[in-house]
């Protein structure tokens, strides 16, 4: 199929991933064709293509595991490794050769499923946002097979919103990078200058300190319910119950013979950045289903945290159809919530966005996965 852009006249594509027959390394050219990447001692310019004049199309080559990255103003300049794989930009690296030129990424990825493609799409906005991107793709729902239509992105008018919005707000307003337009999402400062990446901080390590502190004494007194998926070959759900004590948040389950999941306090850092470090035990071998629970239960109070629900309710579920996620009206309510990624959800087209890494929680990403894709549109929304 084809990609169009519209609205880019002038910018520039990256696209790379690994080819879906041999899973070797590759990038888009400007012709569209899928080249073997060359490593490359220091950052090129080489994988980025311009964009012709609006509206510009071009042959869309099927990758796996694959970014495309648009840029304003410049070419990305990256650095392959030796074995081919492609060293993202880092958003807030001073240092760095992409530091002043606007960009952001889609997480693309291609799995031939016998004679058809399926094509899973999503507009990322984990670590940083930097340019009003939009998406509209259109193809088969992959079960049904009857016609899809998405768009996903920022809303006209809408980055402009959210710069603002950040801005004006003392505990996330270090983030904005007032000489490049761009917005660093709170984990993304934290541990950049935790690695001295950048040399002063950003933002407060401590910011959800005060919030933990409650979530943890509330249920010290009363039992989070967490509700897991049916295992496999199943269709029974797994309860677990979990409660604070000296401490440490231990979750228990009946229903199947597992370890308890036993949790120590996490830091901002942790929430913010997807960090399992606060696991003490029971997270279990890679692949069992010991790991699978814990990962879930994880998840889940990762996006019930950055969403500000834990003093709200007391059970939640990893499945998108419960009571937690129903009640989205109850998102990013307290002062103290993430508010890097409420901005950019009330600035995207139908509330929809992948703001941290936990986000696909209750079906609010921008996530969408079509078979056979008619079209693909990648829009600037100014």
């Amino acid at each position: 199929m084809q990609i169009e852009f519209l609205n880019a006249q002038g910018m520039w594509f990256t696209y790379y991933g690994l080819d879906p027959v041999t899973g070797k390394p590759c990038y888009c050219d400007a012709t569209g064709q899928a080249v073997p990447s060359v490593p490359s001692e220091h950052p090129t310019a080489a994988l980025s293509c311009r964009i012709g004049p609006t509206p510009s199309a071009l042959d869309f080559p099927m990758l796996s595991a694959g970014r495309l990255y648009i840029s304003s103003g410049a070419p990305l300049f990256l650095t392959v490794g030796p074995q081919g794989t492609v060293i993202p930009p880092s958003p807030a690296d001073p240092s760095g050769p992409n530091y002043n030129t606007p960009w952001d990424f889609f997480e693309v990825t291609y799995i031939p499923v016998g004679q058809d493609g399926l094509f899973n799409f999503n507009l990322s906005n984990v670590q940083s946002a930097g340019l009003p991107l939009a998406f509209h793709v259109a193809g088969q729902e992959p079960s049904t097979r009857q016609p899809v239509d998405y768009e996903r992105g920022w809303l006209l008018g809408g980055y402009d919103k959210f710069l603002a919005g950040i801005r004006a707000n003392p505990a996330f307003k270090g983030l904005f990078l007032a000489d490049t337009d761009r917005v660093l999402a709170p984990g993304t400062a934290i541990t950049a200058f935790e690695q001295k990446v950048i040399p002063t901080s950003r933002f407060d390590t401590q910011y959800l300190k005060q919030y933990i502190d409650q979530v943890w004494e509330r249920f010290e007194a009363i039992d989070l319910t967490f509700v897991g998926d049916p295992p496999p070959g199943s269709n029974t759900f797994v309860t677990w119950g979990g409660r604070v004590q000296d401490g440490l948040f231990t979750f228990t389950t009946n229903d199947l013979p597992l370890e308890p999941i036993v949790l120590s306090v996490p830091s901002t850092q942790d929430l913010f950045e997807n960090n399992f470090l606060f696991c003490v035990s029971g997270r279990g071998e890679p692949g069992s289903l010991q790991e699978n629970y814990a990962l879930q239960l994880f998840g889940t109070l990762c996006a019930a945290f950055n969403r500000s629900v834990m003093l709200l309710t007391d059970k939640l579920a990893n499945s998108s159809d419960c009571q937690w996620c129903k009640d989205k009206a109850q998102f990013y309510q307290d002062p103290t919530t993430n508010h890097y990624s409420q901005g950019i959800h009330a600035n995207c087209r139908g509330g929809l966005a992948y703001a941290f890494q936990s986000d696909d929680h209750c079906d609010v990403s921008s996530y969408v996965s079509v078979l056979n894709p008619t079209l693909f549109r990648v829009i600037v929304s100014v």
